[in-house]
């Protein structure tokens, strides 16, 4: 049965809240404490967009598929290593005595576990961290890619979602066990274990959709539930963002699975709305943001930990770092897709 597969709406915004939460976080860490839950947002419609991929080509060759992403992820990211490198090395040399075991922590994908091995605080001091921080984000996403393709592999032989469901289910228990067991807090933050479940969350509501698309089920929200659904997110994402800092126990005891779960009932209800152009999700700015939105991710940490060490750090300095960002991240991308890639074709939203 022949279907229609159109990009979901929304979800240029819902990335935008997510990189604005972050961005601002690393800006201006007092005045938005919890923008790092904009990470679960990501996670999510990774996760998300990925199973919906999967389920539309019904099949997922081991090796293209992990060729693929492999374009899609490294290339932005060793330009942005080596650039920052070269900039450290004239800006301040020391920041870079263990860049080699660093840097080769993040091009193997355990960053995360390298630094929780080093004792790491993402909640510290920009200026005592290093300028690859954040990329302990970006190792879980390639770990779960690595996986994935296993996965779906697993959940095609008998089309159920039940195993992949008490996966999931499973899953959003060990970072609330573990907090109650008193691991340490850089273990819940940075483990793969304690993060997964907002990608199988994510996973779980792609294989869900795409299997009912697959099928000709048509899922329809109302715009009025969408508008409703979307103002209380808004307003409780924002409201975490403001006020919720990462040193709060209930944050690992139950605040990031259970937001997990918001951002994927938020995604399933952009899933199963019509698209609409000009709302509030689906603005320009939204739409612009969205596709710069892994180049900014990766260039924003760097480029404020430079300015820290260069004593930018009035606001006007930082707002002039966020625009160095910008221009940062559209080179990138436009320097990846158009220069030494292929250019590459967006997928299932």
């Amino acid at each position: 049965m022949t279907h229609r597969r159109s990009a979901i709406s929304g979800l240029d915004g819902l990335r935008t809240l997510a990189l604005l939460g972050v961005l601002i976080y690393h800006a201006f860490p007092r005045a938005l404490p919890g923008g790092y839950f904009g990470v679960v947002l990501f996670f999510v419609i990774s996760g998300f967009l990925t199973a919906l991929s999967s389920v539309r080509r019904d099949r997922v060759p081991l090796f293209s598929y992990w060729g693929r992403r492999l374009v899609r992820i490294y290339p932005s990211l060793v330009i942005m290593l080596f650039v920052t490198v070269e900039v450290l090395a004239l800006a301040d040399k020391f920041k870079l005595m263990s860049a080699h075991e660093e840097i080769t922590s993040i091009l193997l994908a355990y960053n995360n576990y390298w630094q929780i091995s080093k004792q790491a605080d993402y909640f510290a001091n920009l200026a005592n961290t290093s300028a690859f921080t954040h990329l302990w984000y970006i190792a879980i996403l390639v770990q779960f890619e690595v996986v994935w393709p296993i996965l779906y592999a697993l959940y095609r032989q008998r089309r159920s979602l039940r195993i992949f469901g008490i996966l999931t289910v499973v899953s959003l228990l060990i970072m609330p066990v573990r907090a109650l067991l008193q691991a340490p807090q850089n273990v819940l933050y940075y483990g793969t274990e304690c993060r997964v479940h907002a990608l199988l969350l994510g996973a779980l509501a792609g294989l869900w959709y795409g299997e009912r698309e697959r099928r000709g089920r048509r899922f329809r929200i109302r715009p009025v539930i969408l508008l409703v659904f979307t103002i209380l997110f808004a307003a409780v994402t924002v409201f975490l963002y403001m006020k919720v800092p990462g040193t709060e126990a209930g944050v690992y005891r139950y605040g990031l699975v259970l937001y997990a779960l918001f951002c994927t009932l938020m995604v399933i209800v952009c899933a199963g709305s019509r698209k609409v152009t000009g709302t509030l999700l689906d603005l320009a700015p939204c739409r612009f943001l969205s596709k710069y939105s892994y180049e900014i991710y990766l260039w924003q940490y760097p480029v404020f930990f430079v300015g820290t060490i260069l004593k930018m750090t009035s606001p006007w300095a930082v707002c002039a770092e966020i625009i160095i960002v910008l221009i940062l991240s559209i080179w990138t991308n436009t320097f990846t897709n158009y220069g030494i890639l292929p250019k590459r074709k967006t997928s299932a939203g």
